[in-house]
């Protein structure tokens, strides 16, 4: 054992520890022992049971076996951190023994800290001595408030840095309240600095009291300004949030994909007219509420959205508690981690029903306009086309009449222009009735015998009729009837007819066939002539087009035929045609007996 120096350690109030070179502790105080969270019955026998591994500075000063000192972390019993100094010096060089004395320097540290962040934190402090009126603040508190270093205040003084009105009165309230009752106080106020500007503050005080009576206040003064106005501004900015949002009826949603977990907003609710208690979980109540035909898609929609295949950006229904069915626009962004994989979904949704009720009557009165516009142009195509048919054969018919006509050919032809202004004025009556229904959604049809009606037509052209002299070969049975609109149907065959006679192959007499039968709840009836025919593999795609006309017949108009497929579509029936160029064409229209 090396001789130890005549040193009393044992009874030293400093922890102190003898180390040799190596590290062995051969002597220490029993100062050591407490200092170092250590029981008396404990040893200590190397530097490390102290504080762990030494640092490669500890032992470079050792090796020069000159004085220095290292400052140490520890970590207590408890778990907190120390801070030591440990203050080392040489007593032989000969011997290699060393002298350590410990300091726990952690307050210290502490309260460095504790300022740096004050500093930091722009945080001051004051006290009021009520008993001597003196009042101290701190240079943190002078700077906050931009004044000199040498600056003394006052109570009054201190007051009167508050801006005048509110600020100034809750803080006169706040102090009077503290000195008459100890009550503590934490307010945030605006101040003039003295420079003039205005400032945020938060001003705090508590009050200390012997035997019931105040004799001192004191506490903390913090500079808020920049995070109170950004404060300020955000509650700006979220009220005007919060009326565009109320005011657009729009509710706001969070989706957590990785937990699951669907947040809605207060309007979200409202915007599905469900409450919250209702439902265990939030997408249990979204799905509760999409109309059947459209959850599926709804879904999708979601799904694809957070693949990153579709933006969410939909419209979907969603049916209420009382059966009222809403319409919800929805948009929503993705938001994915590093990797790109999405964990979050946020949208909004808008009730759109007023405005997608708003389009639908729009919608509704455009189809009404259209329909009036279709029938309007039904109404000017049989004025222009089915009056000028029978006007013109009672033209023809009295170009006939001459002096030296037989007076029984006289006679016959006045009787044609009779009974050719009798269909004239049928025609007009029929244009009565289409002036009446313009108003109406739906054409008044009925079921009409189909001969008399195609008879009563071929005397409206009896002067076209007695001019060319076709051969009619009608074949319909008396019991056949069609469902139609009767100015409709007179306009149909008085086209076909007209058409046959118009196209008549000059060669040879025109013949015009009509045949008719039912078949199942159809009538079909089938219009042939031999007139000249057209081409359809050149013109089939516009063979019932307005204005197309086929061959270079000064007459032809190209309105006849657009007329007669309208008419039949109107009507509910469609018209079909067959025709070869030169020998003759054959419409066949087909009516539905069963609308």
């Amino acid at each position: 054992m090396k001789t130890i120096p005549s040193l009393s350690l044992k009874n030293s109030p400093i922890p102190i520890a003898i180390m040799q070179v190596g590290g062995q502790i051969v002597a220490t105080s029993d100062a050591l022992f407490s200092f170092f969270e250590y029981s008396s019955n404990q040893t200590i026998t190397d530097i490390t049971d102290l504080f762990g591994e030494v640092s490669e500075a500890f032992n470079k000063g050792i090796r020069t076996n000159e004085e220095f000192s290292e400052d140490i972390k520890v970590l207590s019993n408890t778990g907190e951190l120390r801070w030591l100094k440990a203050n080392v010096y040489p007593l032989s060089k000969k011997e290699k023994l060393f002298h350590i004395s410990f300091y726990d320097f952690s307050q210290k540290i502490e309260y460095d800290l504790a300022r740096q962040a004050n500093n930091i934190a722009k945080v001051g402090s004051w006290t009021v001595d009520l008993v001597n009126n003196e009042v101290h603040w701190s240079s943190e508190t002078r700077a906050i408030h931009e004044l000199p270093a040498e600056y003394m205040p006052d109570l009054e003084k201190g007051i009167n840095f508050y801006k005048e009105g509110e600020s100034r009165e809750c803080i006169i309230e706040a102090i009077s309240e503290c000195i008459a009752s100890g009550k503590p106080f934490d307010l945030e106020l605006i101040i003039i600095t003295g420079k003039s500007n205005e400032k945020w503050v938060r001003a705090m005080g508590s009050a200390e009291q012997v035997n019931g009576k105040v004799l001192s206040l004191s506490g903390v003064f913090q500079d808020i300004d920049q995070a109170k106005r950004q404060r300020l501004n955000y509650e700006v900015l979220s009220d005007r949030l919060r009326v565009a949002i109320n005011s657009a009826n729009v509710g706001v949603w969070d989706f957590d994909l990785i937990n699951k977990n669907l947040f809605w907003d207060e309007k979200m609710y409202d915007l599905y007219g469900i409450s919250k208690s209702d439902f265990k979980g939030v997408y249990e109540a979204w799905e509760s509420t999409i109309h059947p035909e459209d959850k599926e898609r709804a879904g999708n929609e979601v799904d694809l959205a957070i693949k990153g295949e579709k933006k969410f950006d939909t419209e979907f229904r969603i049916v209420k508690k009382d059966g009222e069915i809403a319409f919800i626009h929805a948009e929503a962004e993705v938001f994915c981690n590093k990797e790109g994989k999405p964990y979050r979904l946020i949208g909004a949704n808008t009730d759109v029903t007023r405005s997608k009720r708003r389009d639908q009557r729009l919608t509704q009165l455009l189809n009404v306009t259209e329909e009036q516009n279709q029938r309007l142009l039904d109404f000017t195509n049989i004025v222009s086309h089915n009056l000028r048919s029978n006007s013109s054969n009672i033209s023809m018919l009295s170009g006939m009449l001459d002096a030296d006509l037989p007076l029984e050919k006289q006679k016959q032809f006045i009787e044609m222009i009779r009974t050719s202004a009798e269909r004239l004025d049928e025609t007009i009556v029929q244009l009565n009735d289409v002036v009446k229904i313009q108003a109406t959604s739906k054409y008044d049809m009925d079921r009409m015998p189909l001969r008399p009606m195609i008879e009563k037509v071929i005397e409206s052209i009896n002067g076209l009729v007695l001019e060319t002299s076709p051969l009619l070969d009608i074949d319909i049975d008396d019991s056949i009837k069609v469902l139609g609109f009767k100015p409709f149907l007179n306009s149909v065959f008085l086209n076909l007819f007209t058409n046959a006679i118009k196209y008549r192959e000059p060669s040879r007499q025109l013949k015009i066939e009509i045949r008719a039968k039912v078949l199942n709840d159809n009538t079909i009836i089938s219009f042939t002539d031999n007139g000249i025919g057209i081409n359809l593999e050149k013109n089939r795609s516009k063979i019932f087009g307005i204005y197309k006309t086929f061959h270079s017949n000064k007459d032809a108009k190209g309105v006849g035929l657009f007329i007669t497929k309208n008419h039949m579509e109107a009507m509910g029936g469609k018209i079909e045609v067959q025709s070869t160029l030169g020998a003759g064409t054959t419409f066949n229209l087909c009516f539905n007996n069963s609308i």
